[in-house]
């Protein structure tokens, strides 16, 4: 007889579906199990108990009363709570799809439509503040040129933390072509070319540390990988110093994070016209939609990006994009209106 009970479902979904099939990294999963773990918590302060639990027991109702939940008593952003239900929409997608026999109840939750959140252009570090930033750290220091490197590389790579604090010495390639090989969203590798200056940086640091091909390039001073929370420390420091010695020139309201590193080199790069594809080649998105928000920061760059998906649509250019590209830039005038 099937196990009908909901552990038995939420398990194989991470174990058989999550990891085995879908091969989604660590953190994506550990994202995954944030929204149970929040799900099972809601339901516990229901007065229900986990072990006893069946499947049939989470309705579209129970769904739509834990995200509001979410929402009043967790203080959940819209998108936050959005991300809460692509979880259980994607939870709910597997059942269906190897126990028909919960059709009806699937359906129902995988119907329930996400709340409209007002989107917002990402921020950004302007190249100025920028280039104050990565001047910060004493390059006559030891320790100054391990923070310099982190900024440079963050920044220049438009790598996001984890894929930073994953890279080994033998990821980097100096020399004539500068390059980074990173381990990305959903295990996929990219290549990512940066600027000579950023490469003699790097090596200045390698050399500075003694460092070996097989070794991390980053690490704590405990000697093991840099953390998430380290490169948060050391960007959090050049802020304050940032803010004192520059209180009129660098925009202190600003969160200074890894992500907005990111933010701030596509945002750059998308200024300076460099085409879209190319720049989410770069970023290392899956969609061109991803990427697009990035021409919103600048409406002059916007204008420009209509005109040119405008001219492509004649006849002598009809097949510089492939099918998706096509779809994918339709998709993409679509959010412009």
């Amino acid at each position: 007889m099937k196990d009908n009970s909901l552990s038995y479902y939420v398990q194989n979904y991470f174990l058989s579906y999550l990891i085995s099939q879908r091969g989604y990294g660590n953190n994506t999963v550990a994202s995954y199990r944030d929204t149970f773990k929040l799900l099972f918590m809601f339901l516990e302060s229901d007065g229900k108990k986990l072990s006893k639990l069946k499947l049939t027991d989470i309705s579209q109702t129970c769904v739509l009363q834990f995200l509001e939940w979410a929402e009043t008593e967790r203080h959940n952003s819209v998108s936050t709570r959005n991300l809460r239900l692509t979880v259980l929409k994607s939870f709910f997608g597997y059942v269906l799809s190897t126990s028909p026999e919960f059709s009806g109840q699937c359906t129902d939750i995988i119907n329930i439509p996400a709340k409209r959140v007002e989107k917002k252009p990402p921020l950004y570090l302007t190249e100025s503040e920028t280039k104050l930033l990565l001047n910060a750290p004493d390059r006559n220091s030891r320790e100054g040129i391990r923070h310099m490197a982190i900024l440079t590389l963050l920044y220049d790579s438009a790598c996001r933390v984890q894929e930073l604090i994953n890279l080994n010495v033998a990821d980097v390639t100096i020399g004539r072509c500068c390059k980074v090989f990173v381990k990305g969203k959903g295990s996929k590798y990219r290549e990512i070319p940066i600027f000579g200056e950023t490469g003699k940086i790097l090596e200045r640091y390698i050399n500075a540390y003694g460092l070996k091909p097989g070794e991390v390039l980053f690490t704590n001073r405990s000697g093991g990988r840099l953390t998430r929370a380290g490169v948060s420390y050391i960007m959090n420091k050049y802020k304050k110093i940032l803010q004192e010695r520059y209180a009129n020139r660098f925009n202190s309201n600003l969160s200074l994070s890894p992500h907005l590193m990111r933010h701030s080199k596509a945002t750059h790069l998308v200024n300076e016209n460099v085409n879209i594809y190319n720049v989410r080649d770069f970023l290392g998105h899956t969609s061109v939609i991803t990427t697009q928000v990035y021409l919103t920061s600048n409406p002059e760059v916007t204008r420009k990006a209509i005109e040119k998906a405008s001219s492509k649509t004649v006849s002598e250019s009809n097949d510089y994009y492939s099918l998706q590209e096509k779809e994918d830039l339709l998709a993409f005038l679509e959010t412009l209106i």
